[in-house]
C-alpha cells in the first residue's frame, strides 16, 4: 500500500463509553478522564484482554471548545519535539446534562507523560479546564471531530490506515444514536456470536456529508465487513 492509496478526510464520530476519573500524575486543578475500556462492545465478551493495554484513551478537558485551526497547529507543533508520536483530536463528552470540550489522547506509553504533553498545551495557547466535578465511572456520549486516514477496499468500505482493526462503511442515511443503537442490538444478534464494537459518524467528501459506521474487532477485514453492513442496510428504514 502507497501513500497513493490513502484518503484523507474530516468527519465526526459519536459514540458511548463510561470514563474514569484520573486524579494523580496530572497537573493540579485540571480534569482528565480516561475510556479504560474504549471499545465495551468487543470487549464486553472477553474479560480482562485489555487489563495490560495502559495507558488508554485519554481526555484532556479544556476550558472551551477549540478552533480546529488552533487546536490542529498547536498539536502540531507539540508532535515536533514531544517525546511519544501520540494521535490527538478535539471532542465533545456529555454527562447526564453537562457538556465538556476536550482532546482525545492516544497512544501514550505511560501516565507520568500526561502531566507534560498539558503543559505543552498550556504552552501552545490551549486552556484546561478546572473547577468541575465529575463522577467516577461516568457514561459518556463522546462525539469526536477528526480527521480520518483511510484505504478504501471496496466501494463504500474502508480500514483505517493508523489503527489496526478498525474498519468504515457507509450507509445511505443519517441515523440518531437512538436509531443506531436500535439497530446495532438487532444487528448483533443476528451475528452469530461475532462480536464487534460500533460507533456512529460522517465524514465530509466531494462537498457531501457521507454517513458511515466504524467498526472495531480483532482480525477485521472485508469480508466480515461486508456482512455487518449488509445486517445493518436490512434493517434500515
Amino acid at each position: 500500500m502507497t501513500d497513493k492509496n490513502i484518503l484523507v478526510k474530516f468527519g465526526s464520530l459519536l459514540k458511548e463509553e463510561t470514563l474514569e476519573v484520573i486524579d494523580s500524575k496530572i497537573l493540579p486543578d485540571t480534569i482528565v478522564l480516561e475510556a479504560t475500556n474504549p471499545f465495551p462492545g468487543y470487549y464486553e465478551y472477553y474479560e480482562g484482554i485489555q487489563k495490560d493495554v495502559k495507558p488508554h484513551y485519554i481526555y484532556l478537558v479544556t476550558d472551551k471548545k477549540c478552533d480546529l485551526e488552533e487546536f490542529t497547529r498547536a498539536t502540531q507543533k507539540i508532535m515536533s519535539y514531544f517525546e511519544v508520536d501520540f494521535h490527538a483530536a478535539m471532542g465533545t463528552i456529555t454527562i447526564y446534562n453537562d457538556v465538556y470540550h476536550a482532546i482525545r489522547i492516544r497512544r501514550l506509553s505511560k501516565y507520568d507523560q500526561i502531566k507534560d504533553l498539558q503543559s505543552c498545551y498550556i504552552e501552545e495557547g490551549i486552556n484546561l479546564k478546572s473547577n468541575a466535578s465529575i463522577p467516577h465511572n461516568s457514561k459518556a456520549m463522546i462525539q469526536l471531530d477528526k480527521f480520518f486516514a483511510m484505504e478504501e477496499l471496496d466501494a463504500g468500505y474502508f480500514c483505517d490506515h493508523v489503527e489496526p482493526n478498525h474498519g468504515y462503511f457507509t450507509i445511505p442515511q443519517k441515523l440518531s444514536w437512538k436509531q443506531f443503537e436500535h439497530l446495532m442490538q438487532q444487528v448483533k444478534y443476528n451475528m452469530e456470536m461475532f462480536h464487534f464494537d460500533a460507533s456512529l459518524g460522517f465524514i465530509y467528501d466531494n462537498f457531501k456529508a457521507v454517513d458511515m459506521i466504524r467498526i472495531y474487532a480483532e482480525n477485521l477485514d472485508l469480508e466480515l465487513l461486508k456482512k455487518i453492513r449488509a445486517k445493518f442496510i436490512e434493517r434500515i428504514k
